[in-house]
């Protein structure tokens, strides 16, 4: 969605990145100064002239990462801002330049901007342009000084823009010649190791920093810790004479002299071994090319009675054929560091949060009550789900009734029949044999079975689990004990005729369900998912890969699910098999495929049983404000409005940095509980899937290879930039920091401008990674040092495991917390033709509500409205975003736009809510057969909310034209008496004005509108 555009922080709140609130270290050759980037660039050379010759020559030796040969540079006369164009290159390099220019007023100083830039394409995905060098100088001029003794001037220093622009000092490159001298003392050595602390992150992978040639190979590297602190820190290999192949680290205790030891067990490597997002332990194997850099970021996990001292112990890097040790010494203070280091952005301790395991278990979470098991039955809140002899359901209930607000009605079916895993060969169905599943977890939350079957010497295994949310795992795998030439394997899922109205999914948008639809696997297209259903009972089938993965738009990453797809000749149908048979047949099939013995495929699939979980009224109180306005006024707008709860985006002073919320902490925290005294819960725009380039650890995540980031193109090198074929420009995607920085191996993603000119520019996250872990813990430690109360998604970088834990973080660490999605309409090719409703389904049951917004339709039908925006159905309410949306239909599902949000004003709804007293009546849709008030015209749609005393009837108009309805009520069922109740239409704000006398059988309805009428028994 449009993202917001406002000033950010200050500069140099941003330098808190960098240091312990100093400057990162320099020389006095190094610094920082004030001109408009967007004309001249980061970057420039302070130079004196000390005469008033009228040339003079300069030698620059500014050790730059990017071949300068071809690229346009900015002369400028200090004293008066103009651009000088006499001036030629005697020699330029990456090493050093000579310049010989003409000092328009004599002696003094002048400004060499050598990396200006432009930015193209949109300010939210920029390209940045470089342009290419011109030919500005008289002949005439160059000719007269050329090859002559000039006057000589001097570099002052270098600048840059800001110091977070700064290549000082990891990224001011060693020359060739000192690298050499390096190279020379140290030719008997595997590879060379360089130390590093953690304010120091390595950023070049193939060029070594000046830095590191006025040091010694291998010193030992000394620091000072503190108690209960977890310590990061760096060891740079570099790799000059051969290539190291299984790069692995040995430690040893570190040893006091006092006798005191800090285990080795408390240090780790993040680039050799960790936790995935799944809880579980990986190793990574690490190569280093010849002539590379590879920084290996090490953690030393303090503990809190660690006595103080001097510590001294050994790295052992061994590698095939090689290995060196290094030194290492840590002294200890005797004082507390009581959150770990958290709270301390240079100390680089949230590099622990990478291998959390928080969230992780299979405990229950609200709303949802304890699961039981009987048997082979299992219950949880309003569904059950019985298994056959093969671990299939072959019933499936819900007791939902009504809108979903309530649990304990008749059970109905959702399913006809047994699920059924059918293989075929030679026009035969093979039999499967063996024991009856067995239950090989139980917890409160989730239950797990496992089958077994053999036909011949093939086996078929069955694994599922079911969670208290309504979500069943399927893993299913067929190994062949002997070539299989097989006709074809078939999931077949029977669904409830009566329970199967409508359908989204397999390239159809939801509305009423087609009498028969087939769908065929297509890289571009992830929509891999079919949800069948009704109001109160439905059901979700998503076909799966065999490694978890979260392809929400195409299968480029991970291909289609080759034993699914099996090269195309896979599928999907559905059939409606008629009312007399009483089901309507799903089929997913894989066509003819050949298995050879001792070939395993694999066939899973997750259900999801809908709704998930019974409305929750708590929404008639939840009304937002999405911060869009100035924010001086964002509160008071919202107070005076009558929100209740404040969305506050990234872009802005609260929250500058995409995903990265942690620089601004503090002036978050004090929003935020300025917004509490006024009655507001806070919530902030946070989540995964691109990254800030503002965040501290970016260095430390990239040297992960391409485990937290994708591995775009990137810019790639300077001298590999595309020509635009518009006079030799060189061009790169993302911002200038992106390019000049980060150089290779990212993609650009969302940026949003700042204040002077300065860019938050993000790169893409992968789509599950030890980042996930990263971002639960940050989680946690926003709720209980900001007060925020929940996250606003836009769009979800995450599958349906982090999905819970997020849902168990936020409630294990405050009350009250609020989890509200919003997504645009991914209905389109580009987007793989999925309905986010289906496609973030599994994510529901953790979710408390949904913005469904840009690209859906207002003027699309009423199933259309069900099933694709308001999340009736699914047990959650929905709120309306393009254009504000339609009052009247809105408020059939119990729908507005929300405050503050490109001019919405929903203040009047709420208003009739509270005059109503909505919060406690009960929902009674159009598609509820029992509805006590009907319409005689079926374009027009009716919903009531029912108290004992009142009752608010909403209508709505799909009809073209305007029309005259009437109103049937039916006064037995609402227990009123026509002679006893008063009836009125409230007058609403810019919807309908006050009417106390109506005639319910005329009723005027303008086309695509509607109208409000409140009904009360007389006192």
């Amino acid at each position: 969605m449009k993202k917001l555009f406002v000033p950010a922080m200050l500069s140099a709140l941003l330098m808190l990145l960098q240091s312990d609130g100093e400057l990162s270290a320099q020389t006095n050759m190094y610094g920082t100064g004030q001109w408009d980037r967007c004309e001249f660039g980061n970057h420039r050379v302070v130079i004196e002239v000390n005469d008033d010759a009228p040339a003079a020559q300069v030698h620059i030796p500014w050790r730059r990462l990017d071949d300068p040969g071809n690229k346009s540079v900015i002369l400028v006369d200090a004293s008066t801002g103009r651009s000088i164009h006499n001036f030629h290159f005697r020699a330029i390099n990456k090493e050093f330049a000579d310049l010989i220019f003409e000092p328009a007023t004599g002696k003094g100083k002048y400004y060499l901007y050598y990396l200006p830039y432009k930015n193209t394409g949109s300010w939210y995905f920029p390209n940045t342009v470089y342009p290419a060098a011109e030919k500005i100088t008289d002949p005439q001029w160059n000719l007269k000084y050329e090859g002559k003794e000039l006057s000589q001037a001097h570099v002052v220093r270098f600048e840059s823009v800001t110091e977070f622009d700064s290549f000082d000092p990891m990224e001011t490159v060693a020359t060739a010649s000192e690298v050499e001298e390096l190279l020379l003392v140290n030719k008997n050595k595997g590879f060379l190791l360089f130390p590093e602390d953690r304010k120091h992150p390595i950023r070049m992978d193939s060029d070594i920093p000046l830095r590191w040639v006025q040091r010694k190979d291998g010193e030992p590297f000394n620091a000072i810790v503190m108690r209960n602190e977890f310590f990061a820190f760096q060891l740079g290999i570099y790799t000059p004479f051969r290539e190291l192949r299984n790069v692995q680290l040995a430690f040893t205790d570190l040893l006091s002299t006092q006798g005191a030891t800090i285990s080795k067990s408390v240090i780790r490597c993040f680039n050799l071994a960790g936790i995935n997002w799944l809880g579980k332990p990986f190793t990574k194997a690490v190569h280093i090319q010849k002539g590379k850099v590879q920084p290996l970021w090490i953690g030393v996990d303090l503990p809190s009675d660690t006595r103080p001292g001097a510590y001294e112990g050994e790295i052992t890097v061994q590698a095939e054929g090689v290995d060196r040790k290094v030194k290492i010494r840590l002294e200890v203070q005797d004082s507390l560091l009581t959150d770990r280091g958290y709270g301390e952005l240079f100390r680089m301790a949230r590099l622990n949060w990478l291998d959390s395991k928080i969230g992780l278990d299979d405990s229950i979470y609200k709303p949802y009550t304890p699961i039981q098991l009987q048997g082979n039955t299992i219950r949880i809140l309003g569904r059950e789900l019985r298994f056959d002899r093969y671990g299939l359901p072959d019933k499936i209930t819900s007791d939902f009734s009504g809108s979903n607000d309530r649990v304990g009605a008749p059970a109905r079916d959702i399913l006809s029949g047994p699920m059924r895993l059918l293989v075929f060969r030679n026009d035969k169905e093979l039999i499967w044999k063996g024991g009856k599943p067995v239950i090989t977890l139980k917890t409160a939350g989730a239950v797990s079975w496992k089958t077994q079957l053999r036909n011949g010497r093939s086996l078929l295994e069955i694994d599922a689990k079911m969670e208290c949310d309504g979500y069943i795992d399927y893993q299913v795998t067929l190994s062949a004990g002997e070539d299989l030439a097989l006709d074809d394997i078939q999931l077949q899922i029977p669904y409830a005729h009566e329970a199967a109205t409508y359908m989204m999914g397999l390239g159809r948008k939801g509305g009423k369900r087609p009498e028969h639809w087939e769908w065929k696997w297509d890289k571009q297209m992830a929509n891999n998912m079919l949800w069948l259903g009704d109001m109160n009972a439905g059901l979700q089938c998503k076909l799966k890969h065999e490694s978890p993965d979260w392809s929400l738009y195409n299968f480029s990453k991970t291909g289609t699910y080759k034993d699914w797809s099996n090269e195309g000749l896979g599928g999907c149908t559905l059939h409606d098999e008629g009312q007399d048979k009483g089901r309507v047949l799903f089929k997913a099939f894989t066509g003819r495929k050949m298995l050879r013995k001792g070939q395993t495929i694999h066939l899973n699939f997750g259900l999801l049983i809908t709704p998930v979980k019974p409305l929750d009224n708590s929404h008639w109180n939840e009304r937002y404000f999405q911060a869009d306005p100035p924010m001086d006024n964002w509160r008071k707008e919202a107070m005076k409005k009558g929100a209740t709860v404040m969305n506050v985006h990234q872009g802005n002073l609260l929250n500058p940095y995409i995903n990265y919320p942690f620089i601004t902490t503090d002036t978050l925290k004090r929003y935020i509980n300025t917004n509490r005294r006024s009655g507001i819960r806070t919530k902030i725009y946070y989540t995964v899937r691109e990254l800030s380039n503002y965040a501290p650890e970016i260095w430390a995540f990239r040297s992960l290879g391409d485990e937290i980031f994708t591995p775009g193109l990137g810019a790639q090198l300077a001298d590999q930039f595309a020509d635009d074929g518009l006079g030799g420009n060189l061009y790169a995607k993302g911002g200038s920091w992106l390019v000049e920085h980060l150089r290779t191996r990212y993609d650009a993603a969302w940026h949003t401008p700042l204040e002077g000119g300065e860019y938050d520019m993000s790169i893409r996250t992968q789509g599950l990674s030890r980042l996930h872990n990263y971002y639960l813990e940050g989680l946690a430690w926003l709720v209980r040092n900001t007060g925020m109360r929940g996250i606003y998604l836009d769009g979800v970088g995450y599958d349906r495991e982090i999905m819970k834990r997020v849902r168990k973080v936020l409630d294990r660490s405050a009350d009250s917390c609020l989890i509200d999605f919003h997504s645009g309409n991914n209905f389109s090719a580009s987007y793989g033709m999925n309905s986010p409703a289906n496609q973030y389904m599994e994510l529901f049951p953790c979710i408390n509500s949904l913005w469904l917004g840009e690209g859906y339709n207002y003027n699309e039908g009423p199933d259309y409205w069900l099933t694709e925006m308001a999340g009736l159905p699914f047990g959650l309410y929905g709120e309306m975003l393009n254009g504000c949306g339609n009052p009247y239909r809105g408020m059939l599902y119990g729908m507005t736009s929300r405050l503050g949000w490109v001019g919405c004003d929903p203040s009047s709804v709420w208003k009739l809510w509270d005059e109503f007293g909505i919060q406690q009546s009960r929902m009674i849709g159009y598609w509820d057969p029992n509805i006590p008030v009907k319409c005689n015209q079926d374009d027009v749609k009716v919903t009531v909310y029912q108290k004992e005393d009142k009752l608010l009837i909403v209508y709505a108009s799909w009809a073209k034209e305007d029309l005259h309805i009437g109103l049937s009520l039916n006064w037995n069922a609402l227990k009123m008496a026509p002679a006893a109740v008063s009836v009125y239409a409230p007058g609403v704000n810019s919807l309908q004005e006050k009417q106390t006398s109506l005639n319910l059988d005329d009723l005027p309805v303008p086309a695509g509108k509607g109208g409000f009428i409140i009904i009360s028994k007389k006192q």
